[in-house]
């Protein structure tokens, strides 16, 4: 479960401490597109045919969609384990 007070995309205050995230956002937002991008080419991911469905690319499509999955879930889990800054700003009193 993705945090509700953690941004999907890094902040520049995020990245100054855990600049791993900027790749991380960009690897994220990538997957996704392509994800959307095989559906188009590939619309018997979406049909209820299971003969489409076994198609070679197809299946070749829909185990992409299943690493992306994986993918996703894994990058949720990092995020959740980063210290998250309760209060919104740096500790400087100005």
């Amino acid at each position: 479960m993705r945090n509700p007070l953690r941004p999907s995309c890094p902040r520049a205050e995020d990245l100054a401490f855990d600049p791993e995230l900027a790749p991380l956002a960009l690897l994220e937002a990538a997957l996704a597109i392509a994800v959307q991008a095989l559906i188009a080419r590939n619309p018997e991911l979406l049909s209820e045919s299971e003969a489409l469905r076994r198609a070679p690319r197809a299946v070749a499509a829909r185990n992409i969609v299943a690493l992306y999955r994986e993918m996703h879930d894994a990058l949720d889990e990092y995020r959740t384990l980063l210290p998250i800054d309760s209060t919104g700003t740096d500790d400087i009193p100005f």
